[in-house]
């Protein structure tokens, strides 16, 4: 022991404050935020409630649960759901997901179904809210289970826009329909015009977009529909009325997504600021917003740009960065006209609702974590630019062992885990995420990976995955470590590969096709692309034609990309983890990955988690997946952990 007090012990082995029931428990996640006069609500998952959704108010001075203790809110739409909520006049309109009706709840009141009982369990879905001025009507978008068919005959949800009555006096009524995807119904501030988004297969929201306007009539149907912006390969994100009528969008039509002012005249749109920086986002759920339009006409805006996020006023031709205490912004933006409520944090800073004026100093409302553990035991994260084996840079932001209480071996380097994210058009950033701190407190080097396909570093950086899923986002996984080895960061022989949905793809395809990492755990990850092909949602049913080729006609290519097939070439352990009851990967995805790995003797184990669904949202299963990983990791690699933790053999086969 040195003269500090601190010790030497090998990584992995560090005792660390960060346990895996912290992470389990104290990670409330921040959903849709909305703002009702001087009020802020959103809705926030808890893991220690079985992950049940609750709306939250916050009046300027305390914070109360709004929706009753029995009622979980949360919307199915798209599977991934967003956009659960909205509220007028202190009245909630919300999902509930138990059986996916629309309820309305006002002031001090109960909460009472104003869209009909469907026909199936879940059959009629609904999200993406916006109330009319007068408080009698509710558009949002409808997806329905229980007429189910596409043009060729097939099985398939409808999607359509829909107005309510907010009383529940009149059935839903379909005001725009023909589209397979409907998204952000958007009234003028005058309630005269209505603006929404359309796609179609085989496109998904970030490939291309159209932008509809409508003039709304006295009875509510819509006249003189119109496209206005957008096309197959032009992605527009979150339309928006300024205070004063004008339309304004995130469009990529300069391969990022910029800011422009759609005028409604036909003519060209006005470009609000031109960079080489992302000001939208995948619309991966509904609801989702990066910018605000204020009373004045300034422009609050979350920018990604190589790898760093900031928040930036746009007035006119003035541009101004903020200098605010986050790093990390979600596309959660809400405004009131006059302040700005976001969700925000940073690699110490819990991620928060955040509420902030121009000019002022932001006013932290709620805070994901209490987390009473010293920034010492934090790493602190850097954005690496690295070389991959074709020439190309692929972006990491790497996460050094970290704990006070130990001093690192002098003759050993740091085990490291490579986090590969879902998507796998989705993107990393340097939040606090306790379960990677789980592991860098614990003595692992971790490298969270924002591969090609990665969205943050413009279209063309996204489309580079285009065709070559599980080929380039794998190398770019494998070459972020290799990197971290070469530069002495890693132990070349103990790496492992994590990933979730479309990252445990990555992990079991890095797996089969390469003799790079020496353990993998993939959560509900995909093990047969044929099989998603035929069996997943409709949302993402058409999303391997632009990964992969066209199903069946490619097949010869799925079979050769399915990890799957090809298990005889793992020589690796591999932790599986999934869900029970995960409409996105099914659990006979994991199944069948047991079976290839136990007909070809590869050690490995399965843990199913009952009652789960695609992400693990209860305390208990995240608590019991982050023992399990690290037990594995140990096994493995031949350490003794500091903590008490479930025995995982993944050379017996387990299957817990």
């Amino acid at each position: 022991m040195s003269d500090d007090g601190t010790r030497t012990e090998p990584y992995g082995t560090w005792p660390s404050p960060i346990s895996a029931e912290l992470v389990a428990s104290e990670g409330r996640t921040f959903g849709h935020v909305a703002v009702d006069g001087e009020d802020v609500y959103w809705r926030e998952q808890r893991p220690t409630e079985d992950g049940r959704g609750v709306i939250v108010r916050y009046d300027g001075e305390a914070t109360e649960d709004v929706t009753p203790e029995e009622v979980n809110v949360r919307t199915l739409v798209h599977e991934y759901g967003g956009g659960d909520f909205t509220v007028h006049d202190g009245t909630v309109f919300f999902a509930a997901f138990d059986d996916q009706r629309v309820y309305r709840q006002p002031p001090d009141g109960e909460p009472t179904a104003i869209t009909p009982a469907p026909e199936s369990e879940r059959g009629l879905r609904y999200a993406d809210f916006e109330v009319s001025a007068d408080g009698r009507h509710v558009y949002c978008v409808r997806e329905n289970h229980d007429v189910t068919t596409d043009e060729d005959g097939a099985e398939e949800p409808t999607n359509a826009l829909v107005r309510l009555a907010a009383d529940g006096s009149n059935e839903p009524e379909v005001i725009a329909s023909g589209h397979d995807f409907y998204a952000a119904p958007r009234l003028s501030p005058d309630g005269d015009r209505l603006a929404w988004l359309t796609w179609d297969h085989p496109r998904m929201p970030w490939d291309g977009t159209e932008l509809h306007v409508a003039t709304v009539a006295d009875d509510g149907t819509l006249a003189d529909e119109r496209v206005v912006l957008g096309g197959d390969a032009e992605a527009i994100f979150q339309p928006t009325w300024a205070p004063g009528g004008d339309l304004y969008v995130a469009s990529d039509r300069s391969d990022w997504w910029n800011l422009y002012r759609v005028p409604l005249d036909g003519s060209a749109p006005e470009p609000v600021v031109e960079r080489s920086a992302e000001y939208g986002a995948p619309l991966w759920k509904l609801g989702m917003a990066t910018f605000a339009v204020l009373d004045d006409g300034t422009i609050v805006a979350t920018v990604t740009e190589d790898g760093t996020q900031r928040v930036e006023l746009l007035d006119g031709e003035d541009r101004s960065v903020v200098d605010l205490p986050f790093e990390v912004f979600a596309p959660r933006v809400s405004s009131d006209g006059e302040t700005v409520t976001f969700v925000a944090g940073g690699p110490r800073t819990p991620t928060s609702v955040v509420r902030w004026a121009p000019g002022d100093d932001p006013e932290i409302i709620r805070r994901s974590t209490t987390l009473e553990v010293d920034d010492e035991y934090l790493a602190t994260p850097e954005h690496v630019t690295y070389e991959t084996r074709d020439g190309e840079a692929s972006h990491a932001y790497v996460h050094p062992p970290t704990n006070p209480d130990v001093e690192s071996p002098a003759d050993e380097r740091p085990p490291l885990v490579v986090f590969a994210h879902g998507g796998p058009t989705g993107a990393t950033f340097p939040d606090l995420n306790l379960t990677l701190q789980y592991f860098t407190s614990r003595g692992f080097a971790v490298a969270d990976v924002n591969y090609r396909g990665s969205t943050g570093y413009g279209r063309e950086y996204r489309e580079a995955l285009y065709g070559e899923w599980g080929i380039t986002d794998v190398e770019d996984t494998i070459d972020a470590a290799q990197y971290l080895a070469d530069t002495g960061r890693a132990d070349p022989d103990r790496l492992a590969v994590r990933g979730g949905s479309a990252g445990g793809f990555v992990v079991l395809a890095a797996l089969a096709f390469h003799d790079a990492f020496d353990a993998g755990a993939s959560y509900f990850g995909v093990a047969d692309l044929g099989r998603l092909a035929e069996l997943t949602h409709k949302f993402e049913s058409h999303y391997l034609d632009q990964l992969v080729g066209p199903y069946p006609e490619a097949e010869d290519t799925y079979r050769e990309r399915s990890p799957v097939e090809h298990a005889d070439r793992i020589d690796a352990p591999v932790l599986l983890l999934q869900g029970e009851d995960d409409p996105v990967v099914p659990l006979s995805q994991a199944e069948a990955m047991v079976d290839a790995l136990d007909e070809n003797d590869v050690p490995n184990s399965l843990l199913v988690f009952e009652d789960e669904r695609h992400g693990f949202r209860r305390a208990n299963s995240r608590e019991r997946a982050t023992e399990s990983e690290l037990a594995f990791y140990s096994e493995v690699f031949g350490f003794e952990p500091a903590d008490d933790l479930p025995r995982i053999d993944p050379a017996a086969g387990d299957d817990a």
